[in-house]
């Protein structure tokens, strides 16, 4: 675990990591919102350069995201602000890659932050280390210029929107996106974030890599279901396990026209024996 580096901020309203943890398991339930310009592609993963022109979101409603939360007796949403390819769904600063450059042209993640507070939901913001339209990814990575690209996103979602109970980072140092923590420095990163929210946790897409009864590289290890990672049996640390309600993370056409998992499958905690880690 790293030390938090804190600038500026009255120490009495720092909480204790243990404490923030355990006001995070205590939200037991909550939304993760896929979406983004794959939403507008056949793929997951679209084309790198896929044109902003594709992502026009007329009928956007984020109250009827967070009314469909509350209605579930869920306690948070959680939005992908940007994922791999790219895009980002605020008008960002550090890029022409955004909404800014689509025919939509507001700014997603202020309407979703807006609309799940206002019915008392924490907020969660979903980030791509791996970023394939700005080229960080594996043998493309300029260590100082990235670092820095990624903080200026990091410190707009972090100041622009209040406070964020969590930031679940992706696409770093795992076997398909083969960025380490040293091409990209964890410790920059985390001390950056926590510098801005002393009390924002990161929640990052490695639990499967590391043994499970330790923390490494994240203050909540974060299971992706559909990646086929198991909460074992032995798990004692706070942790978080994540499964999409189709059979994939972004919508895709036919999905109006095919089954979703039941609400026993989805409210299950997916569990297996230790052995399997």
């Amino acid at each position: 675990v790293y030390k938090r580096q804190i600038n500026n901020i009255s120490a009495s309203n720092i909480l204790p990591l243990h404490e923030l943890q355990q006001n995070f398991i205590n939200l037991k339930f909550g939304m993760f919102i896929h979406f983004n310009i794959p939403t507008f592609s056949s793929e997951d993963w679209p084309d790198p350069n896929l044109s902003p022109d594709v992502f026009n979101p007329r009928k956007l409603d984020c109250n009827q995201w967070a009314e469909a939360a509350v209605s579930a007796g869920m306690k948070y949403g959680c939005l992908t602000t940007k994922h791999h390819s790219g895009f980002c769904i605020w008008p960002t600063q550090t890029t022409d890659y955004s909404i800014m450059s689509s025919p939509y042209k507001k700014d997603i993640v202020k309407e979703f932050v807006t609309a799940f507070k206002k019915r008392g939901l924490k907020v969660m913001l979903y980030y791509s280390i791996l970023d394939t339209h700005h080229n960080i990814r594996p043998g493309w990575v300029d260590k100082n210029k990235h670092l820095q690209f990624i903080k200026d996103q990091l410190t707009e979602l972090l100041t622009n929107y209040g406070e964020i109970t969590a930031i679940i980072i992706d696409g770093w140092d795992a076997p398909w996106s083969r960025i380490s923590y040293e091409d990209i420095s964890f410790e920059a990163i985390y001390n950056h974030i926590k510098s801005i929210q002393p009390n924002c946790l990161i929640s990052e897409h490695n639990a499967g890599k590391y043994p499970s009864e330790l923390l490494f590289y994240t203050d909540i290890k974060h299971y992706e279901q559909n990646a086929g990672q198991k909460i074992p049996l032995t798990n004692v640390l706070p942790a978080q396990a994540g499964i999409p309600i189709n059979d994939s993370w972004f919508w895709k056409e036919y999905f109006p026209n095919a089954p979703v998992k039941s609400a026993l499958n989805l409210s299950l905690i997916h569990i297996s024996e230790p052995t399997r880690h």
